[in-house]
């Protein structure tokens, strides 16, 4: 049977759950490319179906990962919402109420940011270890599908998304790795309807990408715009 066959045969035999967790992650991705604080309300529901959908494939590492996912579609609403920078609140501060916009809840919601590559290189390192021990225990005790495999994947997908809900630009870079690798795995469990979810993944990182590197230099402009003028 081919892998197109297989696919129609997969995506038929999904039920209205399954269906969808596939269309709120691919409405979670197009938020998150928008900056969208909307993108961690659709990644809630989207992750609690999946994990349902991983656990039942014996991909442990990618079920309990999704349980992780739905602590941090929390924390990322709360941060993307109301974690906006010191240095902007102080501006906010300093002036009169009349001068304070309509918007001023947007203005202050996260920024942008950016990390040093050798901030990136220590988590890196720190991942990668981890995933490592993670891949040697689920491979004697839990006898995991693709232990070392997967650990990689599920343990700087953890850290990936961490950098998603700090609004940490370089996150789009790690998606670009991941996205295919998981692909492969998903690939390789004959999860045909999740392999093409991750080619939207993919084409989504690209874009997010520009679209992040677009808002994060309008910002600064704004930024050192209003510097200069006060």
């Amino acid at each position: 049977m081919s892998v197109l066959d297989t696919f129609a045969q997969q995506w038929q035999a999904q039920n209205g759950w399954e269906i969808v967790a596939v269309l709120l992650s691919i409405v979670y991705i197009i938020f998150a490319a928008r900056a969208n604080s909307l993108c961690w309300l659709c990644a809630f529901f989207s992750t609690a179906i999946f994990s349902v959908i991983f656990f039942d494939a014996n991909l442990l590492q990618e079920s309990a990962l999704n349980i992780y996912y739905l602590i941090i579609a929390v924390y990322g609403w709360y941060s993307w919402r109301f974690g906006h920078d010191n240095n902007r609140q102080k501006t906010d501060e300093q002036k009169q109420p009349e001068e304070l916009s309509s918007h001023q809840s947007q203005d202050r919601e996260r920024m942008i940011t950016r990390w040093p590559l050798t901030r990136h290189l220590f988590w890196i390192v720190i991942m990668a270890m981890i995933a490592l021990l993670s891949g040697v225990i689920s491979d004697k005790w839990l006898q995991a599908d693709m232990p070392y495999l997967n650990g990689f994947t599920v343990w700087f997908a953890v850290y990936t998304t961490f950098l998603v809900a700090r609004k940490v630009l370089e996150n789009w870079y790690y998606w670009m790795v991941l996205n295919p690798v998981s692909f492969y795995i998903f690939y390789q469990q004959e999860l045909y309807v999740t392999c093409a979810l991750m080619i939207v993944y993919f084409i989504m990182s690209i874009y997010g990408l520009l679209e992040w590197k677009k808002q994060w230099r309008q910002q600064n402009y704004e930024a050192s715009s209003a510097t200069a003028a006060g």
